[in-house]
């Protein structure tokens, strides 16, 4: 058998699926040899054809989410010790491209989260090898087609998939992501793994399993959305619209300077990067503060001033 032919009955296996029920450990590695971080979360996740899903967490971090295939609820239960928990509750059909949250494999997304359903996982792919036989699963190694978007900010190597030579269900995946900190060049790299302990095929699931109520004092956040989406990577973060003179990426940094607090920001806007840095000096007497500021961009720099009465 091929690479390709195994890929394409792993869809076809969970394209037939009734029920499904999973338990999983999700584990992250990041540093080199010298220095390095390991977490790892238990976590369980249902569903029942064609559109009703439960992911939870084995605990009382993390975040639960539900959709009776209409309405997407998500909890995210650590805010219950940042000031009180809240939930959001979204129209499953106006999510659009981040159909990756409700856990299925997404080949043009394959790094996008955690996937527990793989109809599709044959598609987009530039090349596949079974690389061996393991505790009755055939591994196997697949490179999926790069997004043509330079705006992304993480990148991904090769996934490896363990899938069970009984019932072509994904036991296991590895994958490695690089993440570009926003306006800069240098990519960090951190490992992923998602390990199955236990899984139910085609067995009966209560239906209150799909049942959102929310957690006893959460509050509805009702936001609002926008045409473009963005996502935050340590002091950075990026914008990304369909209109291209809206897209951005930033990244910051403010520290203490002798008496002085220096505040930097770069902005990437329209191809060019813009250098922006504001240093704030209180007078001696406390009454007044003095904020000087540069602004270089890829014609020259331009520098201001300005005495704030503060007392």
């Amino acid at each position: 058998m091929d690479a390709l032919t195994l890929l394409q009955e792993v869809s076809e296996a969970y394209g037939s699926l009734e029920t499904l029920e999973v338990e999983a450990a999700l584990i992250q590695k990041s540093g080199d040899e010298n220095a390095g971080q390991r977490s790892e979360r238990r976590v369980r996740f249902f569903f029942a054809a064609p559109d009703r899903m439960r992911f939870e967490p084995c605990g009382n971090r993390g975040t639960v989410q539900v959709t009776d295939g209409k309405q997407l609820h998500t909890t995210h239960l650590g805010d219950r010790h940042r000031g009180g928990l809240r939930y959001t509750s979204v129209p499953v059909a106006e999510m659009g491209r981040t159909r990756h949250i409700l856990h299925r494999f997404q080949p043009e997304f394959p790094f996008a989260g955690e996937a527990f359903l793989f109809p599709g996982i044959q598609e987009q792919v530039v090349s596949a090898e079974i690389l061996r036989e393991e505790d009755g699963c055939h591994v196997v190694s697949v490179t999926y087609q790069p997004r043509p978007n330079p705006g992304l900010i993480v990148t991904g190597s090769a996934i490896t998939f363990w899938i069970d030579g009984r019932n072509r269900m994904v036991m296991r995946q590895r994958s490695a992501t690089g993440h570009r900190v926003p306006t800069e060049d240098e990519v960090t790299w951190s490992r992923h793994e998602q390990v199955v302990r236990g899984v139910r095929i085609n067995q009966q699931i209560p239906e209150e399993t799909f049942h959102f109520t929310p957690p006893a004092g959460a509050k509805l956040d009702k936001g609002e959305h926008g045409g473009g989406v963005g996502w935050g990577v340590g002091r950075g973060f990026v914008y990304q619209d369909p209109d291209e003179k809206r897209r951005y990426e930033s990244h910051f940094s403010c520290a203490w300077e002798g008496d002085t607090l220096v505040d930097r920001c770069k902005l990437k806007l329209r191809g060019m990067l813009l250098a922006f840095e504001r240093r704030l000096t209180f007078s001696d007497d406390g009454k007044e503060l003095r904020v000087a500021e540069r602004i270089a961009g890829p014609k020259g720099e331009l520098e201001t001033s300005c005495r704030l009465p503060v007392a």
